[in-house]
Parts: structure tokens; sequence; C-alpha cells
């Protein structure tokens, strides 16, 4: 029993061990694996399977059917007629009855039916040829929305990972000049406020650390979230902010017409529009007849005792054409039209509004994106002089030449400075995403 249970707990010893082993992703690679495992995208790809097989049912409209049927009758009361016929001796008419049919009865047959001219069914293979492409279109697009979900969260955490880096250095800065001026008070070189000040400094620095930290827990579970990964599992990244930004040359005037041919939205619509004229072409081809083929062989057996002789059976073949004309279906059909001319009304609305959107994201990214590598630049410069008025301080502080006030102005400054700079290098990569994204490039 002991030896039991102790192969018990280790097994759920390694399977706890398992279960916390982090997954190790870098930017790229938390983009395919949420390619593989996010449950929402996956249905991007089953309904591209859908549509692949909607369009083989469509095309097997215009496909030859072959049925076939068999049918065995046991007819247990058989039905009597009434006829009258006239006696040759009396001359009177009188009534007999005659049986119908026979005790058995079974027919057996193949029925062929071929399309020859339905235009209906022909639209609808095209329909489905273009549902096909539309799903990969959505697919396309939810494939673009992802990459900018996944960078957004890997980023959100990568920055808070960085805080925490920030927050730990302003930590170990006000607990250094807290230990200065416990030094300086117990040699009667500093007052008691001065104390109080480091103190709350250095206790104010720690809540922000505690903060920052749990910041980095909530960042990593939404990033955990987007990439589908399972409850318990964790993710490490293995990437990190970038130290150097090299801005790239921007344009003067955003490319209007690349990015309207680059973005997948636009392409999607008008494939809705297209799918529109196409149900509008199959509710007018209603009104031109349809051609079938047909053709039937099978036989008939009739016997009172038994079915399965050869000689009780009589067989039957034919073919021939069926030309169906629609003349009047009170009016359902223009009712239909009106409705899918509607429809396309609405897809030709929907143009227009992405492609003012387009030109609106475009002129937008491009003045956030230039303003976000200005501001990053300028913040990045105000990081080196803050650090170096810190250093000044505290030398000068350490030979009794300036106050602590001076000391606390320059780490408070230097601190927000940091996180400034952080938050300007955050917005600066979201301005990136958002103008490649505005200029189809993702």
């Amino acid at each position: 029993m002991k030896k039991y249970l102790l192969l018990v707990g280790l097994f759920t010893l390694i399977q706890w061990g398992y279960a916390q082993t982090p997954v190790k992703l870098r930017l790229n690679e938390a983009i395919d694996y949420a390619m593989q495992h996010q449950p929402a995208f996956q249905n991007y790809k089953v309904d591209q399977q859908i549509a692949a097989a909607k369009q083989l049912e469509s095309t097997s409209k215009y496909v030859p059917k072959l049925n076939g049927n068999v049918d065995f009758r046991d007819n247990l009361k058989l039905g009597q007629i009434a006829l009258k016929f006239p006696n040759p001796i009396t001359g009177v008419d009188e009534q007999r009855t005659i049986q119908q049919g026979t005790k058995y009865s079974a027919t057996a047959g193949v029925d062929l039916t071929v399309p020859v001219l339905d235009m209906g069914a022909v639209t609808d293979i095209q329909y489905s040829k273009r549902q096909k492409e539309l799903a990969a279109l959505q697919a396309e697009q939810a494939t673009v929305d992802l990459k900018v979900n996944v960078s957004r969260a890997y980023y959100l955490a990568l920055l808070n990972t960085e805080r925490v880096k920030k927050a730990q250095k302003s930590v170990e800065r006000f607990q250094k000049a807290y230990d200065d001026t416990k030094v300086r008070y117990d040699n009667q070189n500093a007052i008691k406020s001065d104390l109080n000040r480091a103190y709350l400094n250095l206790s104010n620095a720690k809540y922000q650390l505690k903060v920052s930290q749990d910041s980095v827990k909530t960042a990593r579970l939404t990033l955990a979230q987007v990439l589908g990964l399972e409850q318990d599992a964790e993710v490490e990244l293995t990437d990190a902010l970038p130290a150097d930004i090299q801005v790239p040359q921007l344009p003067e005037y955003p490319d209007f017409k690349g990015a309207e041919l680059s973005r997948v939205e636009l392409r999607a619509e008008n494939m809705n529009r297209t799918m529109g004229q196409l149900q509008l072409r199959k509710v007018n081809m209603q009104y031109v007849p349809t051609l079938n083929g047909y053709g039937y062989i099978g036989g008939q057996g009739i016997d009172n005792d038994n079915l399965f002789n050869k000689d009780k059976w009589f067989w039957t073949s034919y073919i021939g054409l069926r030309l169906t004309v629609p003349i009047f279906d009170g009016l359902q059909k223009v009712s239909l039209a009106n409705q899918q001319k509607l429809i396309v009304t609405k897809s030709d609305n929907n143009l227009a509004v992405i492609r003012n959107n387009i030109n609106y994201q475009l002129r937008s990214s491009l003045i956030n994106y230039a303003n976000a590598a200005s501001n990053l630049q300028l913040i990045k410069e105000n990081v080196a002089l803050a650090e170096e008025v810190v250093k000044d301080v505290n030398v000068r502080y350490a030979n009794q030449v300036a106050t602590y006030q001076e000391v606390i102005d320059a780490e408070t400054t230097l601190k927000d400075t940091e996180f400034n700079y952080l938050q300007a290098l955050y917005a600066y990569l979201l301005s990136e995403l958002d103008w490649k994204k505005a200029n189809g490039k993702l």
C-alpha cells in the first residue's frame, strides 16, 4: 500500500512539474503558436473547410443522379370488383365479383436523372466558389487581427517586465539614500524629517515595485489567453524590448492606392458584393427554363404463390427529356430580386465606408508613428540627462554640498523619466503596428 501511494505521489509530482514548465516564446513564435492553438482563430479554418464542402455540394447539383428502388407487397386482402353480365339463357343481367390483383407483387428499378440545362445550379456553383474565396479572405483578416492582438499583449508583458526592473533599481537607489540618511542622522548630521522622507520614499518605491510585479502577472495571463494556452500553463518571453530604435523613412503622403489594394477587408467586401450579384443573377435565372434528361429500367413481378420465378416478372425501360418552363409564381422572384438589389447597394455603401476608414487610418497612423518616434527620441535623451543629474547630486550630497531634498527630486525625476520612456517605447511599438496594418503589411 505504501509503495502504491509512493508511486502515485511521484507521478503526481512529475505531472505537476511538467504542467508548471513555462512555454518559452519569441514574438514570432507566439504568433505562430496562437495561429495553431487559439480557439477563436481555429473557427476560421473550420469555416474554410465548410466553404470547401459547400462548393463540392453545389458542384454535385450538375452530376447525374441514380436511384434504385425495390418494393415488395403482400396483399393480405385482395380487392373485389363487381360487374354485371347478361345471362345468355335468361337474358337477365347478373352481378358477378372479380378478384383484383394477386397475392404477391413487387417492383424493382433504377431511375436516372441528368441535368442538361439549369442556370440556377450553374450560379450556385459560381457562388460557392466565391464563398470559398471569401472564407480564405476572412481567415487572412483574422490572421492580421491575431498578429496585432498577440503583438500588443506581448509588448505589454515586456513593458511591465521592464517596469519591474526599473522599479527594482529605484528601490535600490532609495534604499541607499535611506541608509546614507540613517548614518547621517545617527551622526547628528541630518534631521528627523530627512530620515522620515527617506523612509517614505523607500516605502513608496517598494509599493511601486509590488504594483509592477502584479502588472507582469496580469499581462502574462492576458497573453496566455490571447495565445490559447491551457489554463495552468505559463509563458516565458524570450524577446526583449528593443534598446535602439531605427525609425524608417516615412513618406510625406501615404500611398492610398497601394494600401487599398493590400487591405484584405476591402477585398472581402468586394467579394461580398460579387456574391450578392450572383444571388441576384440566380433569382433572374429562375425565369429561364430548365431541361433534365431522365431514364428508367425496371420490372414488376406478380403472382399468387412465388415471385422468384423469372417468368412472373415483366420488364420495362424508357428515356426522355423534361423541360420545365416557369410561367407565374405570384411575383415571388420579383420580390427576391429587389431584396438582392438592396443587398448589393449595402455592399456599395460598405465599400465606401471601408475606403474612408483606410484613408483615415493611413493619415492618422502616419502622424502618430512620426510623433511617437520623435517623442521616444526626446525622452530617451531625457533619461540620459536625468541619470547624469542623479550621479552629480549623489556626489555632492556625499560631500555635504547638496541637500537631501535635491537627492529626492533628482531620484524622483529619474524614476518618472524612465517610466515615461517605457510608455513612449510602448506607444511607438503600437503606432508601428497601426502603421503596418493601415498599409496592409502585416
